[in-house]
């Protein structure tokens, strides 16, 4: 292999490898959340972190099996930055309460956001590269994390007017109000 193609190989063999990290930790910082999210009463929320975590597991083989074809490893040392970030993500997951499920998706869609930047970081560089393979996953990835952000959106308002009902406050029906905000939001988003 030349200087040029080994340094290419280890540039995508890097990014693949924090993408990795990032699903490892968000994967089971779900996991957690879906085991404490069992006696909420909000229907929608189990099934999206339950979503949630399918998607990361596939990715996680993914990711895993794209690092060994590159010839690197999945267990391989993972750069601090990377881990600090997912931890934050992770911790925040974490810090679920049961009468505090929004804040629970609040923070999973955090997390989702930020994993798809990670993805369109890697599929600039896959297809900068030339790597059509790292790009498709990539591409891949980028596609989950919107779907489950947009999932998120969908259902955080629900959840929310029902938390502050069972916090006993008078609150009005505005689900209907904030979706039409949510869709003005994206579609202004896509005229510019």
């Amino acid at each position: 292999m030349t200087e040029i193609a080994t340094k290419k190989n280890d540039t995508l063999k890097t990014y693949v490898g924090d993408v990795h990290s990032l699903v490892l930790h968000g994967l089971k910082a779900l996991e957690r959340q879906a085991e404490s999210l069992k006696k909420v009463s909000h229907k929608d929320a189990m099934p999206a972190v339950l979503d949630g975590t399918g998607i990361l597991d596939e990715q996680k083989a993914m990711l895993e099996a794209r690092m060994k074809e590159l010839g690197g490893s999945a267990s391989a040392p993972v750069k601090d930055a990377v881990a600090a970030v997912a931890g934050v993500a992770a911790g925040l997951i974490d810090a679920v309460r049961r009468s505090e499920t929004v804040k629970a998706l609040r923070d999973d869609a955090t997390f989702f956001s930020g994993l798809g930047f990670a993805y369109l970081h890697l599929y600039t560089t896959a297809e900068g590269l030339g790597d059509e393979v790292t790009g498709k996953l990539a591409q891949r990835g980028y596609q989950d994390s919107a779907r489950m952000v947009m999932r998120f959106d969908q259902i955080l308002p629900r959840i929310t007017l029902e938390e502050l009902r069972e916090d006993k406050l008078d609150v009005s029906d505005v689900e209907k109000r904030v979706h039409a905000m949510i869709g003005k939001a994206w579609n202004r988003a896509q005229a510019r």
